[in-house]
């Protein structure tokens, strides 16, 4: 667990079929509203970032161009390396990677749970808590304004 790597990969990498799994496991399964999870629409035309423990895809996290703002979504630790520092390593790479795409802020829909996990990244409240229809969770808009 020491040897985390980063790497930015596409919807056909090798690696996609364990980000399904994962994402499926941690953001959909828990809540009993979809029973299958592999690819939607934003799949092809996003930049997908994965977290590898020997190989192992660990976390996963996607960025969207959405009028030149980043739409983060998907962003998903598994749950043996929650509070490692995977995630706010990840944000990092995407504020990164949205500079270099000259994006004006980052945004994502927070469960409620981790709203203050994304504070800690810098990432600010906007907006009224809704539900998804995709997965019935309360969810909190949240945004990174890029310098």
């Amino acid at each position: 667990m020491n040897n985390i790597t980063y790497k930015f990969i596409n919807c056909e990498s090798k690696e996609f079929k364990e980000v399904s799994e994962l994402r499926f496991k941690i953001l959909f399964k828990p809540y009993n509203k979809i029973h299958k999870y592999d690819y939607d629409e934003l799949d092809y035309n996003s930049i997908h970032l994965v977290a590898l423990d020997e190989g192992i895809v660990v976390a996963y996290s996607r960025m969207t161009n959405h009028n030149m703002n980043g739409k983060m979504t998907n962003i998903v630790v598994s749950e043996k390396y929650v509070g490692k520092g995977i995630g706010i390593e990840m944000l990092k790479r995407h504020k990164i990677k949205a500079k270099e795409f000259e994006f004006r802020c980052l945004y994502l829909n927070a469960r409620l749970d981790t709203i203050n996990f994304y504070k800690k990244a810098g990432f600010q409240c906007k907006g009224n808590i809704f539900l998804s229809e995709k997965s019935g969770l309360a969810l909190q808009p949240m945004y990174f304004r890029i310098n």
